[in-house]
């Protein structure tokens, strides 16, 4: 029978300790998701040996890991100072959750105890059976992308270790979370406290490098994975202004750094300010939009004290 792409069920819960599968329920921690992408990349060992002729030999496979992608809305949980189902993919993101009871939920980079965790992807094969793909020790990378007029998005992609697809009864209907993604509207955005600058695109990637831990013990010859470095980045695209309202070749040329800002949503419970204090401008370059002159300007994300280079706080 067919499997087909949409009909599937993606589970994600934190791990308590590495690796080990804290087996996720439907019931608690269903993502909503949408263009799910499992691989499995190996590192395959070539045996280019004499044999007394040219033709090759069978390779062998080495170390063998899992990867999976997907994109999820940007929306809160629907509860101040309750944090969303958003929350442990973030962590793994190198993400520190600072929960507020009734006020509001907070995320910042983190450099230390970064979190994992398992992700299981099923697919629906018919009404009783699926097959599973399980990843356990997950950690990953993700960026942002808000447009005018569109609900924000978050892509994650994450590498963790591999366990042997199998075939399982179909879990009962996943719970989701009940809150509606705002649209991009009525946003704020601010660079440096100007507040006039039409904009129509905003996107941020945190870029984690996300490498492997060899271990010749492990059946896989990996441990797991770790989250050594970020250099977070961005672009946007505002209108073209004259120099008097912003001066941005300014900003560029001494490498000033400004404060970013930005909102989504207005409902309690449904409403995420995304910050950053020290942007730094890396070109402006011309681009056209509808027949209106704009500039596409990337940037950098640096610290200010430290593990502050973004900050993204639901309320």
């Amino acid at each position: 029978m067919a499997i087909l792409t949409r009909n599937k069920t993606l589970l994600a819960k934190e791990e308590s300790v590495y690796g080990s599968d804290p087996t996720p329920t439907v019931a608690a921690n269903a993502i909503e998701c949408k263009n799910v992408k499992v691989n499995y990349p190996a590192d395959t060992q070539e045996r280019d040996t004499v044999r007394g002729d040219l033709s090759p030999v069978s390779p062998v496979t080495g170390k063998y890991y899992a990867e999976i992608s997907f994109d999820v809305e940007l929306k809160g949980s629907g509860t101040k100072g309750t944090a969303g189902k958003l929350g442990d993919l973030l962590e793994a993101c190198a993400f520190a959750e600072t929960v507020s009871a009734g006020s509001s939920v907070v995320y910042k980079p983190t450099s230390d105890s970064i979190k994992s965790i398992t992700i299981y992807d099923y697919e629906h094969v018919s009404a009783g059976s699926s097959r599973l793909h399980k990843i356990t020790g997950a950690r990953g990378t993700v960026s942002l992308k808000l447009t005018a007029g569109q609900v924000a998005m978050l892509s994650f992609a994450f590498k963790g270790k591999y366990n042997a697809p199998a075939d399982v009864a179909r879990p009962d209907a996943p719970t989701i979370e009940t809150t509606v993604p705002p649209v991009v509207k009525s946003a704020s955005f601010s660079l440096n406290s100007v507040t006039s600058l039409v904009v129509q695109e905003l996107s941020l990637d945190m870029q984690n490098e996300v490498v492997q831990e060899d271990d010749m013990n492990d059946a896989s010859s990996l441990k797991g994975f770790l989250i050594t470095s970020r250099k977070p980045s961005g672009s946007f695209n505002p209108e073209a202004v004259q120099v008097s309202t912003y001066d941005f070749w300014t900003d560029w040329i001494a490498a000033t750094a400004r404060a970013l800002s930005v909102v989504v949503g207005s409902a309690d419970g449904n409403k995420v300010t995304i910050t950053a204090p020290k942007v730094t401008l890396g070109a402006i370059n011309e681009g056209e939009r509808n027949g209106i002159r704009t500039e596409e300007i990337p940037f950098r994300l640096s610290r200010n004290a430290g593990n502050d280079e973004i900050e993204l706080k639901f309320e």
